[in-house]
């Protein structure tokens, strides 16, 4: 028997609870609500009936049907057994692990527990996030940064820290990058850039009315957009070129963890130095300015 053979953009290869975060942004918002029951409740689902999964996600027993069909499953009880396989495989050991013990710290859990938990999260955060990079990908990146007349590095909510972290690291170097926060100037300057000018976006779902509007400016100016995501295949993937992929595997309402920090942070750092290397001799000659500027600020 094949169980749950196709998802939208998947195979029958994939991990159940991994198409459910891979499509996460493509579900309505009831079909939301469901996938983030089942994401926190993988064990207890499996005994449920689908009346009681609706019931206690607040939707229709419809819209359960509607869900696990996206999935490539044929009905619940199809999608119970493909979680169950999910949980109990070797593979699904540790996707168990990924959705329950290494994305929560519960309150009960001691300090070396939520020492040990913390650090876990963050270090495959990095290990992920260098498994995706791919090398075109960031010589497409560093290409565009470089040869952009003005770089502004936008993002909403957290992903706006990110973004000033990109604009703080390379204004050390070079006065053409900037960092505006307030989502409607974010609009104004989008609506009069043209084509020798990028946008470094940072967006952890890449699926935010926002970036979608920003985007839609971009494409009407001819102006280039770089996109930072966890979803390569989000809405606002499609306004952008080349599209980096972070590797925080989490949640998608675990908003603002430190791993998608880490991970972004990771990928500023690889533009970075690819950036400097492209210009050695000016990078070190505006690093010294840089670096003199703040002398008589110290103690």
């Amino acid at each position: 028997m094949t169980i749950c053979t196709i998802a939208k953009g998947g195979n029958d290869m994939d991990n159940i609870l991994d198409r459910v975060i891979q499509n996460y942004h493509f579900f309505t918002r009831s079909e939301n609500k469901v996938a983030d029951y089942i994401l926190k409740a993988k064990q207890e689902i499996q005994s449920m009936t689908i009346s009681e999964l609706a019931a206690n996600c607040g939707v229709a027993e419809a819209t359960v049907t509607r869900f696990c069909r996206s999935l490539g499953c044929k009905g619940f009880h199809d999608f119970k057994m493909a979680v169950a396989l999910a949980v109990l495989s070797p593979e699904g050991g540790s996707a168990s692990e990924r959705y329950g013990m290494c994305g929560e710290v519960h309150a009960e859990d001691s300090i070396e527990e939520k020492c040990r938990k913390l650090c876990y999260i963050g270090t495959e955060a990095l290990q992920q996030t260098c498994t995706l990079i791919e090398p075109e990908q960031i010589r497409a990146a560093v290409d565009c940064l470089f040869q952009a007349r003005c770089v502004y590095c936008f993002g909403q909510g957290n992903s706006s820290i990110t973004a000033m972290e990109a604009w703080g690291r390379f204004s050390s170097v070079t006065h053409k990058f900037h960092w505006i926060s307030d989502v409607h100037m974010q609009a104004y300057t989008a609506s009069l850039l043209g084509p020798q000018d990028v946008v470094l976006y940072f967006s952890f779902s890449g699926a935010t009315r926002e970036l979608s509007e920003i985007g839609e400016l971009l494409r009407q100016n001819g102006a280039r957009m770089i996109l930072i995501t966890r979803f390569p295949n989000s809405p606002g993937a499609s306004y952008a070129s080349p599209i980096l992929i972070c590797g925080a595997n989490e949640g998608p309402l675990q908003q603002g963890s430190l791993s998608a920090k880490i991970a972004q942070l990771y990928l500023i750092d690889v533009l970075f130095n690819e950036y400097c290397s492209r210009d050695l001799e000016r990078t070190i000659e505006n690093r010294a300015k840089t670096s003199n500027s703040l002398r008589s600020k110290l103690l």
